[in-house]
């Protein structure tokens, strides 16, 4: 046994002996403790994109575990915030389990954050963390980025972190194509309305950025303007335009991207109704009872159509005037009369864009039959009694057989008259 120890303990002193040059001149090795950790990948979907200023768009938060098994996570996101803000910072599905905190963003930092975790742990490719709605708020490049202080911690029992490769997107805003004109105007203020003014003149807003506009006016609802712009200025005057409906058409350019069109209906007419000719309808009873006459009237107009009738007197018995006073009227209307009255009435036809078309007839009272009854009243009482009476009697002897018997006694005197005339 000693002996063995000694050789041993003889090849140990021979080894250590040789070995003692190799470690004086062996080479010093660094080792970097990162690389020895476990990597996981929090990444952006998708890494670029363009979007329309004004508009929203979705972004996922997705994890690479890498193979390994993981159970926290919190991820901490950056954001442009002149160019880009949050409206939902949460789209509802998750690998998340448990919230610790529930998913936070500041539109004013430019900040999110998610931290929560998952029982039971999880290996993933591509599992969705949350999902991110932006609103893009103004053109050019946003750029949206893993923040580095983003921690995932491995399903081991210890919580050990992993080592995050973090990701970026980069977005393109682009400018908002302008929305449609707004035109408005003085002298047709309201589209549905008739107007006998032809020659309006339309306005229209202009947005800030806006270079020009292409406009045109025809009479088709749904034209849209070429590419043309025909200048910057916010006013236009049209002149001597024919009746009928008119509509105009605008767009605007900015940024050398075109509005859609808006539209302005004009209605034009300057034509007042047709002719017509009042008709008088003399009535006796209305003459006897109020001494009035009646004055019908009708007339069409083809574009706007008439909106209503005013009447006006003229009493030719007094001073003339300069103008009757006219008073909104239907046909028919009832002219009151005075004895020995002649008067003129005018019918005032108004159409719904307040064209006036005038029209007279001179009306008088019947002056023998409104005289008679006047005059004499007692007579004209007792003679309508005396016939009432009349027509009494005249039933009674119908309803009673009463002529039948009569008729019967006449016959009868007739025969008996026979009979004397052939006995002599």
């Amino acid at each position: 046994m000693i002996s063995r120890l000694k050789i041993y303990g003889g090849v140990l002193s021979i080894s250590i002996f040789f070995a003692i040059p190799f470690f004086l001149h062996a080479q010093t090795v660094t080792v970097d403790a990162a690389n020895l950790l476990a990597h996981v990948e929090v990444s952006l979907s998708p890494r670029s994109g363009s979007f329309v200023e004004g508009s929203t768009f979705q972004v996922p938060i997705l994890l690479n575990s890498k193979n390994k098994n993981i159970n926290g996570v919190e991820v901490r996101i950056n954001f442009d915030k002149e160019k880009l803000s949050i409206v939902d910072p949460s789209g509802g599905t998750s690998i998340i389990g448990l919230w610790v905190e529930p998913p936070v963003f500041d539109n004013t930092h430019g900040t999110a954050s998610y931290v929560g975790v998952v029982p039971g742990g999880i290996t993933t490719g591509s599992g969705l963390i949350d999902t991110i709605t932006f609103k893009a708020k103004s053109p050019g490049k946003a750029v949206v980025s893993i923040s580095s202080s983003s921690k995932i911690l491995l399903n081991d029992g210890l919580g050990t972190g992993a080592q995050v490769d973090v990701g970026r997107a980069e977005y393109t805003i682009l400018s908002k194509a302008p929305e449609g004109v707004v035109v408005f105007s003085e002298t047709h203020p309201v589209q549905s309305d008739w107007y006998n003014n032809n020659s309006p003149t339309l306005s229209w807003s202009k947005d800030p950025g806006v270079t020009g506009f292409s406009y045109v006016l025809d009479t088709k609802p749904n034209t849209i303007p070429d590419n043309t712009i025909e200048g910057d200025d916010t006013i236009k005057t049209f002149e001597d335009l024919t009746d009928g409906l008119w509509y105009f058409h605008i767009k605007a350019n900015k940024n050398g991207a075109w509005s859609t069109t808006g539209h302005f209906l004009l209605r034009i007419d300057t034509t007042p109704p047709a002719k017509f000719k009042p008709q008088t309808n003399f009535l006796v009873a209305a003459a006897v009872a109020a001494q009035r006459t009646l004055v019908s009237f009708f007339t069409t107009d083809n574009l706007s159509g008439i909106d209503h009738y005013e009447i006006g007197i003229i009493d030719k018995s007094q001073p003339a005037t300069a103008s009757p006073v006219f008073v909104q009227a239907e046909s028919p209307f009832q002219v009151p009369l005075t004895e020995g009255g002649k008067f003129e009435v005018i019918v005032r036809a108004i159409d719904k864009a307040n064209n006036i078309r005038d029209e007279s007839i001179d009306v008088r009272q019947s002056f023998g039959i409104a005289k008679f009854f006047k005059e004499y009243p007692v007579y004209i009482l007792l003679g309508i009694i005396l016939l009432g009476v009349t027509l009494l009697v005249l039933h009674f002897l119908v309803g009673h057989h009463i002529i039948r018997y009569i008729r019967r006694v006449l016959e009868i005197l007739k025969k008996e008259s026979r009979k004397g005339a052939k006995k002599e």
